[in-house]
């Protein structure tokens, strides 16, 4: 019995050892579980906290990229360049009910007489006013009177005021206004210069468009400074318009700000991206001294460059590992009781290690349940995002893709991140985006490109921000992310106007041109009717003055289609069947068709609105594009012509759709260009076209064309569509009365 009472401690005594030693080597690899759960949470948390102050500062970018646009276009109005009464109280409302939401206070069109500028007039909440004193020492209006700066837009310093309890930091953003544009009170613009034309910006309230709604974890936000550490935005609103390396002292005086005010300084000043931490002393009205991750990027608020607000994206570390870390306290604590409890009984151990593990499970769901929420919310904003937004590396293998992307290219989001960007673009504009890609990789900047870009035949033209991802080591770039708006729209409407404008200029030249031609052409074709009287009709004399006639009669026909298109455009409410125009125009060019071998397929669509415009000059423009596509084809080939009407403008379309040479991409931007052609000399004016845009755009219409030519490479159908939209009967009866 000694023996085995002996052999019986023995066992308990290695049994408890082996237990002690067993729960030992629990506690500690638990210890270094939970502090690497807490390094792998606490860096994916921040990494999206980066990702939110990047799409910010983009989204900042485009905010003020969208009103410098604005205020050129609204500089470009003649109510605005001529301060026509009433017309342009009314035509800044229009701007202004828009712009009021991104917030914009003021809108302001100082006049200048003379070196004078003493008289403004400004429409704001208000309502309009015009206001008399002297504005000649403003420093918009010392900028503007430059003629270095015509076309350019002033940004302003920010200045802080007081509104009640509040400050408020305002911004302007100016451009010179010259006497540009035409009406039927100002047929001839002028050039010079007449004023300048204020934006008056509250630059919080334009923040908080995109920075209010942003969280990170569960109450984590977003806030906003300018070059000289000024907030612009946060939360505690009368954080704003203070300075941000002080207002947070005089808040909590007893705390130490030195790390956050250091990142601040050395960091977000300086225009750099990146993660850290720093201590505060509140958090949403919670008032104690804690730690925080803060994430940072900035928006460049210039073209230059010179000038960046820093965004910043910040949250308590506690909603993150804070449970994780009380679980290391409460893991101490249970595991020092189980220690001297299994000494007696080895149940008791199991039981207390069991429930252990499944409060740290319980925990661990709890604290993946706010992480999925923090990635689906993320998640929510790209996949929800008109633009397409994709990862690739270096080499251009796409890692992931929004739905936005998968729509574009008709490819599920999970089977782009298969592919290559070669595998999607064609090879030219894949070898552009390669080469961008790259460039990010390299220089470790984000940058911006506009170009056009072929996706299934067509053409687009995409605003696209490559934006450098750095691995843990923070300086290698593992990633690019890329963020690709369609600007199509607003590119087409960009060389719209650039082409209105040329055509004006050409058009009072062509008039002047035209008039002086006219006249001798006139005289000398009479003269020679004279003397072909005289003259018996089989004479080798005679025949030199129908030579001479035919030759002159061909002057007129030109100088007369530089009349056309020199013609102001005058009101018109006239309406054609056009179905029936593009008929008898078939009717005409018939038999030539069929000479250059072309097969014309018509789809015309039944009971179309008859259209704004006149039956005649419609025939001349339709003639122009068929008999240019059976130039395209002089080896024969198709032409369809379609009628429809466009879905997205509600107008009727005509398309002109030819198996053609194409248009060369270097020739796109001239085609419409008076006495520009590509045929051999005495084969063509260069007028058709130019008459054609110049009819179209009387009728309130428009016309455009897409091309593919052997010469620009690339695989797909080659040939050349034109589309002319005309107003529709309907739309235009409400104009008239």
């Amino acid at each position: 019995m000694p023996m085995a009472k002996i052999g019986f401690r023995r066992l308990l005594t290695v049994l408890g050892i082996l237990i002690i030693g067993l729960l030992a080597l629990a506690f500690i690899l638990g210890i270094l579980s939970l502090k690497r759960t807490q390094e792998i949470v606490s860096d994916d948390f921040q990494q999206q906290q980066l990702i939110l102050a990047k799409t910010t500062a983009r989204q900042i970018e485009d905010g003020l990229a969208f009103l410098r646009r604005e205020l050129r276009i609204l500089a470009y109005s003649p109510s605005i360049q001529y301060l026509e009464d009433v017309a342009w109280s009314n035509r800044m409302r229009i701007s202004f009910d828009e712009l009021s939401k991104m917030g914009v206070t003021a809108i302001e069109r100082i006049d200048f007489t003379g070196s004078k500028a003493d008289q403004a007039y400004i429409l704001d909440a208000g309502g309009p006013r015009v206001i008399r004193q002297d504005f000649s020492t403003a420093p918009e209006v010392t900028w503007a009177r430059d003629p270095a700066n015509r076309g350019l837009i002033y940004q302003g310093p920010i200045e802080v005021v007081t509104h009640g309890e509040y400050q408020v930091p305002i911004m302007d953003l100016a451009t010179p206004v010259y006497e540009e544009s035409v009406d039927e009170s100002h047929p001839k613009a002028t050039g010079k210069l007449d004023g300048v034309l204020i934006f008056k910006i509250d630059v919080s309230t334009f923040a908080a468009n995109y920075c209010a709604d942003i969280r990170s974890g569960r109450t984590g936000y977003c806030w906003v400074m300018d070059n000289k550490g000024v907030f612009l935005y946060h939360p505690e609103k009368v954080f704003i318009g203070q300075d941000a390396f002080t207002a947070r002292g005089r808040r909590n005086p007893a705390i130490s700000f030195a790390q956050i005010n250091e990142i601040q300084k050395t960091k977000m000043l300086a225009g750099e991206e990146g993660k850290s931490r720093y201590i505060s002393g509140w958090h949403r009205g919670v008032i104690r001294q804690m730690e925080k991750f803060v994430a940072f990027s900035h928006a460049n608020v210039e073209r230059t460059g010179d000038r960046i607000w820093p965004v910043a994206v910040v949250a308590p570390t506690d909603e993150v590992y804070g449970t994780i870390h009380s679980l290391y306290v409460r893991q101490f604590l249970i595991q020092g009781i189980l220690i001297f409890a299994l000494i007696c009984a080895a149940a008791a151990v199991i039981y207390y290690e069991s429930r252990w593990s499944v409060e740290l499970q319980s925990e661990v769901d709890r604290t993946t349940a706010d992480l999925r929420l923090s990635q689906k919310q993320y998640r929510s904003v790209v996949e929800n995002a008109r633009d397409l937004i994709f990862l690739v590396d270096e080499d251009g293998a796409f890692l992931s893709a929004n739905t936005a992307m998968a729509r574009v290219f008709g490819i599920p989001a999970a089977g782009i991140a298969r592919k290559k960007i070669a595998d999607l673009l064609s090879r030219e504009d894949a070898d552009a985006m390669l080469s961008w890609v790259q460039d990010a990789v390299q220089s470790r900047k984000s940058s911006e490109i506009k170009a056009p870009m072929r996706i299934k035949d067509r053409v687009f033209w995409f605003s696209t921000h490559f934006v450098p991802i750095f691995g843990e080591d923070g300086r290698s770039v593992e990633q690019v992310l890329v963020m690709a708006r369609d600007i199509t729209d607003r590119q087409q409407m960009e060389n719209q106007m650039a082409q209105t404008e040329k055509l004006a200029s050409l058009g009072t030249l062509a008039a002047g041109v035209a008039h002086e031609i006219n006249n001798p052409v006139g005289v000398m074709l009479g003269f020679t009717e004279l003397l072909l009287d005289k003259l018996p009709p089989d004479s080798k004399e005679h025949e030199m003055l129908k030579t001479i006639e035919r030759q002159g009669l061909n002057a007129k026909r030109i100088v007369e289609n530089l009349m056309t298109f020199a013609r102001q455009p005058a009101k018109h409410e006239e309406f054609t069947d056009i179905n029936e125009d593009i008929a008898n125009v078939l009717a005409l060019v018939q038999n030539n068709l069929l000479t250059k071998k072309v097969d014309v397929e018509l789809r015309l669509a039944k009971g179309l609105p008859r259209v704004r415009g006149d039956a005649g000059e419609l025939q001349q423009v339709f003639l122009n594009l068929i008999n240019n596509a059976a130039a395209a084809m002089p080896n024969g080939g198709k032409l369809t012509v379609i009628t429809k009407t466009n879905p997205y403008n509600h107008m009727v379309e005509t398309i002109f759709a030819d198996t053609g040479t194409g248009i060369p991409k270097k020739y796109a931007d001239r085609i419409f260009v008076p006495f520009f052609t590509t045929k051999k000399v005495g084969e063509g004016t260069g007028l058709g076209l130019a008459v054609s845009y110049a009819i179209v755009n009387k009728y309130s219409g428009s016309i455009r064309f897409e091309s593919r030519a052997a010469e620009d490479g690339g695989e797909g159908a080659r040939g050349t569509t034109f589309f002319v939209d005309l107003q529709p009967e309907y739309a235009a009866a409400p104009a008239k009365a």
